[in-house]
């Protein structure tokens, strides 16, 4: 009767870790219990008899290197698993047509990073005279690494 009170916790704890690695991924109650399940069967074997609580320890460490080898090797993380592949670009500054000497106006205040309006084409650009303010003309200084720098129209 304690064989079978043993294989029944055992077959449990191997029964619910299997569904939480299949079909409910993470930590959850089920692997919670499944784990719970594998402790209380180890320690009822120990409580019988040594030898059976040695070799149940042994088959559930098994079983458990069973199921960490199915979880990696197995298709339940295909499931979960992030499969897109990023496509986008972001457009490099150095590839718009806007050119050393081009004006625009700030759109919003140039604490050093803003957006200025170049002919209606919103653009992010770094100040090289320090602070401008809104509504201010500014001019394209120089391009470099994929930043516009401009300098304010009262800038020296």
């Amino acid at each position: 009767m304690d064989i079978l009170i043993i294989a029944i916790l055992v077959s449990i704890g191997v029964l619910l870790l299997a569904l939480e690695v299949a079909l409910i991924p993470g930590i959850g109650v089920t692997g919670v219990l499944g784990v719970l399940s594998m402790v209380g069967a180890v320690s009822y074997a120990f409580f019988v008899q040594p030898i059976v609580g040695w070799l149940t320890l042994g088959i559930v460490a098994m079983a458990l290197v069973t199921l960490i080898l199915w979880a990696i090797y197995g298709k339940s993380i295909d499931r979960v698993a992030l499969k897109k592949n990023i496509d986008s670009t972001v457009k490099d500054p150095d590839s718009t047509d806007i050119v050393v000497g081009d004006e625009g106006v700030a759109i919003t205040r140039l604490a050093l990073i803003g957006e200025v309006d170049f002919n209606g084409r919103l653009v992010e650009v770094t100040s090289a005279s320090g602070f401008i303010e809104e509504g201010t003309k500014v001019t394209v200084t120089r391009i470099a690494g994929g930043t516009i720098f401009v300098k304010g129209s009262n800038a020296v």
